[in-house]
């Protein structure tokens, strides 16, 4: 879901010609989420 969310606001940057929009938001967002799945699964396969 929030992968979707992050590619829309890409495709909305893309589209503006006034630099001013950004994905920063969605991006951390993302980001975090991914760290909070994956690394429990991870840390337990390095053990």
């Amino acid at each position: 879901m929030l992968f979707h969310l992050l590619q829309a606001c890409e495709n909305r940057v893309k589209e503006d010609e006034t630099g001013h929009k950004h994905c920063t938001g969605q991006y951390f967002d993302y980001w975090s989420c991914v760290d909070k799945c994956v690394a429990p699964r991870l840390f337990t396969k390095l053990k």
